[in-house]
């Protein structure tokens, strides 16, 4: 029988919610739709009925009535194309990456933000890119550590990674051996030295804490890379994603030719899931989700508009959303 559980689905067109009964069924917007494309939702770590949102024309905004109403939220967040919000676990900062490339932080609950312009103080900054115009590079993912708040890792589509140490007074360009291309990197959370790290073109692993990273594609073929997904009660299994191509292919007659992974020790090599999926998985994948209080469940979300869920840590998948415009992120929690 399906844990019950409510899904907040970030889109294309802003953000929408359902309850799962065997299938998601019909969904409710939630009047976002005008700021455009929701990158991420996150429910507070203290009050589940307190939403943040990540979107591309309003900045962060925050819901304290599970998305019946909204308030903008960006004060000091001068950058207002948002690509990623993630909270700290333990502390409840919160902290935004937007485009231009920058990381902000806030400390009481999204009410102010604060630059961490140390971020600019690489010299190496200079050489991040976008491939298309207006060429800006934006943070697309900040990885955290539970246990140590200090640590913050971000992800520059495209300028490879940046690491603090510090809580974002200073930071290092993390260059030796992970993609340019990044798409997100994560912290193990059993062993914050083990950073794994999604990209354009595979997966990177470092034992270092980032010092330095070697390729992690074994069992990988398709490689043009969603997040992760883990739990903390199995910390060696990671799920990911990917498609066979980058963007501007998705559009060829075949497709995209995705797969979806499971690894069983952090990363080293995959498997792929076939379990309930399609023989031939024609549309891209753009996130992979887990639940904090559900270890076995494991969500991706598809530039068609479709939600696939594991319930079974990746052995098999249903479809329980179709329609939905395209999906960037998705968050699982109790109704």
């Amino acid at each position: 029988m399906d844990a019950a559980r409510k899904l907040y689905i970030s889109t294309e067109r802003g953000l929408v919610r359902g309850e799962l009964n065997g299938s998601l069924g019909a969904v409710q917007p939630l009047g976002l739709e005008r700021y455009g494309r929701a990158w991420s939702v996150v429910v507070d770590h203290r009050n589940p009925n307190r939403l943040y949102v990540g979107t591309t024309r309003g900045g962060v905004l925050r819901s304290d009535d599970a998305g019946t109403t909204w308030q903008k939220k960006s004060e000091g967040l001068y950058f207002q194309e948002v690509s990623c919000v993630v909270q700290h676990p333990t502390t409840g900062d919160l902290y935004a990456g937007t485009r231009p490339a920058s990381i902000f932080k806030s400390s009481d609950y999204g009410e102010s933000w604060t630059n961490l312009d140390g971020l600019h103080a690489l010299d190496s900054s200079e050489h991040w890119t976008f491939p298309h115009p207006p060429f800006f590079p934006h943070v697309k993912a900040i990885g955290l550590a539970p246990g140590n708040p200090k640590l913050i890792l971000g992800a520059i589509e495209e300028g490879w990674l940046v690491r603090s140490t510090d809580g974002g007074a200073t930071w290092d360009n993390l260059t030796e051996g992970p993609e340019f291309d990044s798409h997100t990197v994560y912290a193990m959370p059993d062993n914050e030295k083990v950073v794994v790290s999604t990209s354009g073109k595979g997966a990177y692993r470092s034992e270092d804490g980032g010092n330095h990273f070697v390729p992690a594609n074994d069992g990988l073929s398709s490689r043009y890379m969603a997040q992760l997904a883990f739990h903390p009660s199995a910390p060696r299994l990671l799920f990911t994603a990917g498609a066979e191509v980058p963007p501007p292919l998705w559009r060829r007659p075949e497709g995209c030719r995705s797969q979806f992974y499971r690894s069983e020790n952090q990363g080293r090599s995959w498997r792929v899931l076939k379990g309930g999926l399609p023989n031939d998985i024609r549309a891209a994948p753009r996130v992979v989700a887990g639940d904090s209080q559900v270890p076995g469940w494991v969500m991706v979300g598809m530039q068609n508009g479709e939600v696939w869920l594991s319930r079974d840590f990746g052995e098999s998948f249903d479809c329980v959303a179709t329609g939905l415009p395209a999906v960037f992120g998705i968050t699982s929690v109790a109704p």
